[in-house]
């Protein structure tokens, strides 16, 4: 019998006794019928398939023996219970599949509860072994054989797809998978070094399949179609383990997903690795050392920020200071210091969580993002009260902070007493060190050079050969995917709230007049420092001007 009719069924008749109708429902599927109120569900089952999978699927894992796994279902016609069961299968589990009442289900479901969760054998864990992994590794060597395996399990193994997509991410460091449904097919995307890239497609017959795959994962609802929802997931292999974000929204076609995939190893560096010139991370490293004051972060999503505010906590943080956070998401778990995160459902917003954290005597806090006036006079309450504190802003540049901080309403005659440095950034590629060229530079691009990087300090032009220019170019190589960069690095732009500096916030903190004082006291713009890192052939001038606009 077909699903529509089981479920036309099972309402015609639900005011009859629950019992009789799940054994009747057994009977016309010629299934078993477990009621539950006799039969012991064994933990060792449970321990096979979360509780949010049972609950979202209306199953229970009744017993299992050996490989030999009994599972009870409310409506086994479903299409979704019927694929999550060919992946149980695919793991190398022998299913019975049997019927069970509304009543028993819960009573069933009532067990998770007496379970140690540290022994639970998630399967919203994908785990990709690490032979697995090596033999997609060595299968894969460019962006399009991921495209070749995909057509190859189309037929073969639906489920080897996704592992092709995630090996394929993991082999390229790719930081997010999209998968864009369109009228016939699904796009595969990856984000490499922050660009992305059409990487394979996929028949549009099988999405509902990895779709689900996906949303149990991540503890998705998997009948929630027409809204946005979130969650996560880890992948494992090789002892390592990555976080990956799932985010699905509707579109015309079907629901679009895209996966961030959060690697600790990347994101909690040393200052020393972020890119800062050495006069930057001297700057940078007397600020954090302060016992108060407000350190901002400006740029827009994806330029750097969480990375460089976590090398700093991690640069600070001692057993003897209490650091505090309040993030929207945590987007990873840093140890020895207390993390919470914004949850409107409870209002517990940035505002309400930084007062509630005031009062936990903390020496140091992190405010994920400055977004209202009242977070804004919080923080900057807190960093005059002997804290201090990090945040974000979203400006274009360093210079924008101030007034921006003036537009949301804070008094201009607090913010040179609580403001410290603000911080500017944004993420540049790394030209390929196997395949680079070097050229020289025609005299008209060396003159632009020269003329932009005319205001920077003596003692950093005093290091670099204006008549002796040498650039690099991508070429484009196996190694970076014949992209011609491999990595990215963070070019930055620091605004030090100097005495002179307080003087101009106190009457009229227009950008042009605080661009002009931070000109005399050294400041080095955005680009100015990508053109630095250019002319040390760590990147092109190509991917300056394409972060950083054109070269005027």
């Amino acid at each position: 019998m077909e699903e529509e009719e089981i479920q036309e069924w099972l309402e015609k008749h639900r005011g009859k006794e629950e019992e009789d109708l799940a054994e009747k429902l057994a009977q016309k599927l010629r299934l078993r019928y477990f009621n539950l109120a006799f039969y012991k569900v064994n933990p060792e089952a449970l321990k096979e398939i979360p509780e949010e999978i049972a609950r979202n699927l209306k199953i229970i894992p009744i017993d299992k023996h050996g490989a030999n796994l009994i599972i009870g279902a409310y409506n086994p016609t479903k299409k979704e219970v019927k694929d999550y069961l060919n992946e149980l299968k695919n793991k190398g589990f022998n299913i019975e599949l049997g019927v069970v009442s509304l009543k028993s289900l819960e009573k069933g479901l009532e067990e998770y509860k007496y379970i140690e969760k540290k022994k639970i054998k998630y399967l919203e864990v994908l785990e990709i072994d690490v032979e697995a992994l090596n033999r997609i590794a060595k299968e894969i060597s460019k962006k399009e054989d991921i495209e070749a395996y995909i057509k190859k399990y189309e037929k073969e193994n639906p489920f080897e797809i996704i592992n092709y997509i995630f090996g394929g991410a993991i082999k390229f460091e790719a930081s997010d998978v999209h998968l864009e449904p369109t009228e016939d097919e699904i796009i595969v995307k990856l984000r490499i070094d922050g660009i992305l890239y059409d990487v394979a497609s996929f028949d549009k017959k099988l999405y509902q399949l990895i779709k689900n795959r996906i949303k149990l994962l991540g503890g998705l609802l998997l009948n929630v179609t027409t809204k946005p929802q979130d969650g996560r997931f880890s992948i494992t292999f090789g002892g390592k383990e990555l976080e990956v974000r799932v985010s699905t929204i509707p579109t015309q076609y079907e629901e679009t997903i895209v996966m961030r995939i959060l690697d600790v190893e990347k994101i909690l560096l040393k200052l020393e690795d972020l890119g800062l010139r050495k006069e930057d991370l001297e700057t940078l490293s007397y600020y954090i050392q302060l016992p108060n004051g407000l350190i901002l972060s400006t740029g827009p999503t994806g330029s750097g920020k969480t990375t460089t505010q976590y090398a700093i906590l991690n640069t600070i943080k001692r057993p003897e200071i209490k650091i505090i956070t309040i993030e929207d998401p945590i987007e990873y778990k840093l140890e020895g210091i207390t993390q919470t995160q914004v949850n409107p459902r409870e209002n517990y917003t940035f505002a309400n969580g930084l007062r509630s954290i005031l009062r936990q005597d903390p020496d140091v806090i992190l405010v994920g993002e400055i977004r209202d006036s009242e977070t804004a006079n919080i923080a900057i309450n807190a960093s005059l009260t002997g804290h201090l504190v990090l945040s974000t802003l979203h400006t274009n540049d360093s210079l924008g902070a101030i007034p921006r901080l003036i537009d949301l309403g804070v008094d201009n005659s607090l913010i040179p007493s609580a403001l410290r440095l603000v911080i500017a950034q944004r993420l540049v590629r790394k030209v390929c060190n196997y395949c680079k060229e070097e050229y020289k530079p025609d005299k008209k691009m060396i003159e632009i050079i020269k003329k932009r990087l005319e205001t920077i300090p003596g003692n950093i032009k005093k290091d670099i050969d204006f008549e002796n220019i040498k650039l690099v170019k991508a070429k484009g190589c196996e190694k970076c995917l014949h992209t011609g960069y491999k990595g990215r690095i963070g070019v930055f732009e620091f605004l030090k709230i100097t005495k002179e500096m307080e003087r101009i916030i106190y009457s009229e903190p227009t950008e042009e007049k605080i661009l002009e004082e931070a000109r005399k006291e050294g400041f080095v713009d955005l680009q100015q420092d990508g053109l630095i890192k250019a002319i040390n052939k760590i990147t092109t001038i190509d991917e300056i001007i394409r972060i950083t606009g054109p070269l005027i």
